[in-house]
């Protein structure tokens, strides 16, 4: 019996046991399943962490006055000392994140969250303008009341479903106490997730960072968060703890700055990543543990209740090698088929996630190897023995066999 005929003989003999075969491919199916749908997902959310650490570059890093003490704000003085360092190619202020609520066209309280944000925070930020403008430096350095809000702003503030419409509008905004109107001016562009109602996205402000300080600091140009953009050519963690020391002098503080680096932070989401893959792989691979013993097991099963038959095909002069090989492409096909329906499982269940957080999925070449030399290779481990067992028959009992 040649290859073609003992992969027919095999879907034969699957395709005559359908439950069977179900169950017995189940393990495979959950096994090559669980990973492909890691797998995808993990690639899809660290292609889009790159996307987002490209926009803003590897070299941004973030400042963070560690003990919130007034004193130990960053400021302009501060700035100004970062800016001469040689390997840095600019410096800013970022403001703290502040809450308030504003009506709605229906008159209903919505929350939004504002930021005194420079008019060059994309320095630090990712921010893309879909509408309008970015305000300019002339207006933050003469406290213009101006501010850009995100491109949900128009439909749950204003019912429209046209952002640009919330532009020449007036936002006004609770501050310290305080009421404070601004001319909206751009539209930023905000991270959304397919299936999430607008309504429930986060409704997001920047004002002038200057005009925030005036409001909030009385104009001393001071903050507990800042960033820097380091030059291409020099390691951003390593001018991240020359900075840290830098203000720790400054300010007579010991360790009382947190630089991190967008770099750092991608390590650290990367590193994640990992462990999280590795512990979901590792139980997958238990899955595809028992599914192999799963399939050892029924093919045991097999060769007992066709002993006659084997006995047979030795009566008609087939080897020790043919009836070897004719169990072992059966357990191979068995798993094959199982992890290439895992496979294509997996790949719809990573998918359908993707859509719902906007990650985008696709089936690589890595991912299709895997599935099916995970396969063949348990097919072939987990097959050998039962597939032995048959070959090892002898054909005078193997007839005899009721």
């Amino acid at each position: 019996m040649n290859l073609i005929e003992c992969i027919k003989s095999a879907m034969n003999q699957l395709l005559g046991n359908k439950m069977r075969t179900f169950l017995t491919m189940l393990g495979m199916f959950i096994g090559i399943g669980s990973v492909i749908m890691v797998l995808g997902l993990g690639a899809g959310v660290k292609d889009l962490m790159m996307s987002t650490f490209d926009a803003i570059g590897k070299g941004t890093v973030m400042i963070n006055v560690k003990d919130g003490r007034p004193e130990n704000m960053l400021n302009q003085s501060d700035l100004e000392a970062i800016r001469e360092m040689q390997e840095v190619e600019d410096a800013v202020f970022v403001g703290e994140n502040w809450m308030t609520s504003i009506k709605d066209y229906k008159k209903e309280d919505k929350w939004i969250y504002f930021a005194g944000a420079p008019y060059n925070i994309s320095i630090v930020q990712d921010v893309e303008i879909t509408a309008g403008r970015m305000y300019a430096e002339s207006e933050e350095l003469a406290k213009a009341n101006v501010c850009v809000v995100s491109d949900t702003y128009a439909k749950v503030i204003l019912g429209s479903d046209t952002p640009s419409d919330a532009i020449g509008r007036m936002l006004e905004l609770d501050i310290a106490g305080e009421k404070h109107e601004f001319e909206i001016v751009g539209i930023k562009k905000e991270m959304s997730f397919p299936g999430m109602p607008e309504e429930m996205m986060p409704l997001i402000a920047y004002i002038p960072f200057h005009t925030m300080d005036q409001i909030t600091n009385f104009g001393d140009l001071r903050s507990y968060t800042g960033g820097f953009k380091v030059k291409e050519e020099y390691n951003p963690n390593e001018v991240a703890y020359q900075v840290s020391r830098l203000l720790d002098k400054r300010h007579n503080t010991q360790n009382g700055y947190q630089t991190q680096s967008a770099s750092s932070m991608l390590d650290q989401m990367n590193t994640v990543m990992s462990v999280v893959t590795g512990f979901i792989s590792f139980v997958a691979a238990i899955s595809l543990v028992v599914g192999g013993i799963g399939i050892m097991n029924i093919m045991l099963v097999t060769v007992k209740e066709r002993t006659r038959e084997i006995g047979v095909r030795k009566a008609v002069g087939a080897s020790n090698k043919e009836i070897l090989r004719q169990f072992l492409v059966e357990a191979v096909i068995l798993t094959l088929l199982g992890g290439i329906i895992g496979m294509l499982l997996g790949y719809v269940g990573a998918v359908a996630l993707g859509n719902a957080f906007g990650i985008t999925i696709s089936l690589t070449s890595d991912m299709i190897l895997f599935a099916v030399g995970t396969s063949s290779a348990i097919g072939i481990i987990f097959g050998v023995y039962p597939a032995r067992q048959a070959a090892k028959l002898d054909p005078v009992e193997a007839l005899r066999y009721e």
